[in-house]
């Protein structure tokens, strides 16, 4: 009882940060990236390898990511709308309440659609959503999204230089005292990812994040091989997970393989 009551609780808190002064910004509804755009994007192997679950990346499959992603599954509508919350272009949320999805690994987004619907992840919004998905409408829009290089919204809120730095210093080393391993031994350089099945953290947001170690470390959040994350969120504090957050929603990939379905970023660290 405990353990529900908490969970609902802090995804209230999370749902209500457009109610406290947090600006919740407008979702791309009309942006959706063209097949060609994606179709070029797949040509790089990494980016290909990043996209692949299941079956070969074709027309076929992208066309139906999209049309899931915009309502359109089997048994879709428009509270099955994905770009409601996460945007036509995975962008997510700027307040953290929705997170971005493009570029995350496709095999990645494909696991925790599989675990929202099985209740290994709980979620009030998503396990409905997923249970109501084919494993095929899964894949597909975990593919769509994938594929997509979307730009970064602007990072919300300042926070000092100590705690970005205390943070930096987390994801590049952990720390040995306290039994906390690098973020970067699992999640890549820089935060960037390790696919098929580790996602990025670079340019996630914040509140997102560290509400997600919160419940890792609750054990409300169980679906990770091995209970790593349980393992490693047991010994962080509060300041130690806003800090690597704040750290991981401020960095910014250093290379864009192919150019992005708008303006590209510079890449930032810091404000």
């Amino acid at each position: 009882m405990k353990r529900i009551t908490s969970t609902i609780f802090r995804m209230a808190s999370v749902a209500a940060l457009g109610l406290l002064g947090v600006p919740l910004d407008a979702q791309d509804r009309a942006a959706s990236p063209g097949l060609d755009m994606l179709e070029l994007r797949l040509q790089d192997d990494r980016v290909l390898f990043n996209a692949q679950v299941k079956q070969p990346v074709d027309d076929d499959l992208l066309e139906l990511g999209r049309l899931v992603a915009m309502g359109g599954a089997q048994s879709g509508g428009s509270a099955m709308a994905c770009f409601t919350c996460h945007g036509a272009q995975g962008q997510g949320d700027g307040s953290g309440a929705f997170p971005r999805l493009a570029g995350q690994a496709g095999w990645y987004v494909y696991k925790q659609l599989i675990d929202y619907a099985s209740g290994d992840r709980p979620n009030k919004v998503m396990s409905g959503i997923a249970q109501r998905l084919t494993e095929a409408e899964m894949e597909a829009v975990a593919v769509y999204y994938s594929a997509i290089d979307a730009p970064y919204r602007a990072v919300l809120g300042q926070i000092n230089g100590e705690t970005l730095q205390w943070g930096g210093q987390l994801g590049a080393v952990g720390s040995a005292e306290r039994g906390i391993p690098a973020c970067v031994n699992c999640h890549g350089p820089s935060g960037t990812g390790n696919a098929p099945s580790v996602p990025y953290l670079a340019g996630q947001y914040a509140n997102y994040m560290t509400y997600q170690l919160q419940l890792w470390r609750e054990g409300v959040r169980d679906n990770d091989a091995m209970n790593v994350m349980s393992s490693i969120a047991g010994k962080m504090t509060d300041e130690d997970m806003r800090a690597v957050s704040e750290y991981y929603a401020r960095v910014r990939p250093a290379e864009r393989v192919i150019a992005p379905l708008d303006a590209p970023m510079a890449v930032t660290i810091g404000d």
